[in-house]
C-alpha cells in the first residue's frame, strides 16, 4: 500500500496497475474509497492519496512514512471536498486582519460556519491538541467579532486530524479523524447544541 502511495505521489498523472495477478487488490482499493479508472488507473489526486494513506496505516504501515507521502495541502483539499459534498460553501485559507490570523477551511451552510483546523500530524498528544483548540477558539471569536460578510450566525471551531485520536472533544470542540469527517457532518445538525460556538 505504501509502495502504491509512493508511486502515485511521484507521478504527476497517476499510475496504471495490473490487477490480473491480484484481483483482491482492486476490490480492497475500491472498498477503501480509492477511485480506479478503467479498472487499472489510479489518479494522483488528494482524495486517492488520503484514502490510500488511511488504508496503509490501517493495515500497519509506518505512520511517519505515510505522512511524508501526503502533503498538508492534500489533507486540506480532501477535507474541503468532504465539506463541499455535504453542500457547504467552502473558503480555503481564509485570512482575518487586525490581528492577522488564517483559518484553514471555513464551511458555511444554513447560517452556520464550521471553521476547520487540519492537523496533518505524525502523532497526537493531549497538550498539542489542547493548544490547537485554544487557538481555534480564538480564531472563532475573531471571526465573530469582525462581522465578516459570510451570512453566518454561529461559528463552530473543529479540529480534523489525519490519525485516529482517543480524544473526541476538548473544551467542547470536536476532534474529528479525517476518516470520520463524513459521518460527523451527517450527524452535525443533531449534536451541534453540545459543541462550543461563537455568535457572529
Amino acid at each position: 500500500m505504501v509502495k502504491l502511495l509512493s508511486k502515485i505521489s511521484s507521478s504527476p498523472e497517476g499510475v496504471e496497475i495490473e490487477f490480473n495477478n491480484d484481483p483482491k487488490m482492486l476490490e480492497f482499493l475500491l472498498s477503501r474509497g480509492i477511485i480506479v479508472k478503467n479498472n487499472n488507473f489510479v489518479e494522483n489526486n488528494s482524495s486517492n492519496k488520503i484514502s490510500l494513506g488511511i488504508a496503509a496505516v490501517g493495515i500497519g504501515a509506518d505512520v511517519l512514512e505515510v505522512c511524508r507521502l501526503i502533503s498538508w495541502k492534500d489533507f486540506e483539499i480532501f477535507s474541503s471536498e468532504i465539506l463541499r459534498f455535504h453542500n457547504y460553501f467552502v473558503y480555503v485559507n481564509y485570512r482575518i486582519k487586525n490581528p492577522t490570523r488564517q483559518i484553514d477551511i471555513i464551511g458555511v451552510r444554513s447560517k452556520n460556519a464550521l471553521i476547520v483546523d487540519c492537523k496533518h500530524w505524525k502523532h497526537t498528544s493531549f497538550s498539542a491538541l489542547q493548544e490547537a483548540v485554544k487557538k481555534q477558539k480564538e480564531r472563532s471569536d475573531l471571526l465573530g467579532d469582525k462581522k465578516q460578510p459570510l451570512g453566518i450566525r454561529k461559528i463552530y471551531p473543529i479540529i480534523v486530524t489525519f490519525l485516529q485520536c482517543e480524544f473526541h472533544y476538548i473544551s467542547d470542540v470536536p476532534i474529528v479523524p479525517i476518516q470520520n469527517f463524513n459521518s460527523f457532518l451527517l450527524d452535525f445538525d443533531n449534536y451541534n447544541d453540545n459543541f462550543f460556538y461563537t455568535l457572529a
